[in-house]
């Protein structure tokens, strides 16, 4: 035990911003406090201006350590699934990047993101440069921000159930009051509230509190991801390099991840539907200065327009790999109706033939271009 009179008692000024003026001292029984720019407590890094982004920097630092040995393990056994890999994260990696969300949660922390992100995409075989929501629509994955909020809301239902005296259901008394003085004014009360009227919940926070708590906390579960997935679907509406990929997605784990057993077949198919290859439609855009036009990013061997639809059912230069991969329906007479029902297919031996396509034909595309460009 170390005699409270020989510890280090260490200070920590919360502030809104500003040097601190060195005039100010704080004294404890005759003792100088020393005034620290930052403080670990439980896990969290406090700093005086309550910003949680050391916390997410700490939070993240500790899961990449985490996601190395669970990567290390995992290369032990390569038959693991694709769906178990995923299971892993969420019961190991997952608890350390959300620890204490309950209170900063509803930030929207990139360090954090970028953790899961990246494991995602390691898991897919795709460039770090891909697309995010390519990547969680092909997964069936969520944000963590999403997931996160219903540990917020978990937390925010058992402190308004809480008995009136104890500190947590105090200090959340004192934030709804100052809450309705100042409507505006950001805190995590304000963060709950906008929260639960974002998803239709608004007469739930003027209520304070709902019935059944499990059948609730479910409700919002599905609510909040259908709000995520509508809004997935919106942006890949929007972006100009989903114009193949609008067409094959559907927001689950995709069935090809579970029947293409061999890495190096289901690498090249996800990267063909996720526009992480090198056919000119998605090299055009890195042409410098400028991106090369869309009508201009052709194909070497056939001069027309190398898109996915011309790479798989088009192009002369796979055909014999196309004969022996993919049955004739498909290409003989030809149309994105047919692409469609081939990319989206959920037989395992479809899945299987088209991967094998997809990575043979990408490395006679690298042959090729090696010679002639």
């Amino acid at each position: 035990m170390i005699p409270i009179q020989d510890m280090n008692i260490m200070f920590i000024m919360f502030r809104k911003g500003g040097r601190l003026s060195r005039n100010v001292k704080f004294m404890y029984k005759g003792r100088e406090l020393d005034i620290v720019d930052r403080f670990t407590y439980l896990g969290i890094v406090f700093t005086p201006g309550g910003s949680f982004s050391k916390t997410f920097d700490a939070l993240s630092g500790q899961a990449l350590k985490a996601v190395f040995r669970l990567k290390s393990c995992i290369s032990k056994y390569p038959c693991i699934s694709i769906k178990h890999r995923l299971d892993l994260f969420d019961k190991l990696i997952y608890p350390v990047l959300s620890y204490g969300s309950e209170i900063w949660g509803l930030s929207n922390s990139l360090q954090i993101e970028r953790i899961h992100l990246r494991f995602c995409k390691e898991l897919l075989g795709v460039r770090l440069q891909t697309q995010k929501n390519f990547v969680y629509g092909e997964l069936g994955r969520t944000s963590l921000l999403c997931k996160r909020s219903i540990n917020v809301i978990r937390y925010w239902l058992k402190i308004v159930t809480m008995d009136t005296v104890k500190y947590v259901k105090l200090m959340y008394d004192k934030l709804c009051m100052h809450l309705k003085e100042n409507p505006h004014f950001k805190s995590w009360a304000y963060n709950v509230r906008q929260l639960l009227q974002a998803l239709g919940f608004n007469d739930v926070w003027l209520s304070q509190g709902v019935g059944d708590i499990n059948l609730f906390l479910n409700m919002f579960k599905r609510r909040a991801t259908d709000n995520y997935i509508q809004i997935w679907q919106s942006e890949l509406r929007e972006s100009s390099r989903a114009r193949n990929y609008v067409h094959v997605s559907f927001f689950e784990l995709q069935p090809y991840l579970c029947n293409v057993n061999i890495t190096k077949y289901r690498y090249a198919l996800s990267r063909l539907r996720m526009s992480s290859h090198m056919l000119s439609i998605e090299t055009g855009r890195w042409h410098k200065p400028t991106a090369t036009p869309y009508n201009e990013r052709t194909c070497l061997f056939c001069n027309t327009l190398e898109d996915e639809y011309h790479f798989l059912l088009e192009c002369q230069l796979y055909a014999e790999l196309r004969e022996m991969y993919i049955k004739p329906y498909y290409f003989k007479r030809r149309n994105m109706f047919k692409l469609i029902e081939l990319m989206t297919s959920q037989k395992a031996v479809v899945n299987r033939n088209l991967a094998m396509y997809v990575h043979k034909a990408f490395e006679l595309r690298k042959t090729f271009h090696m010679y002639y460009e």
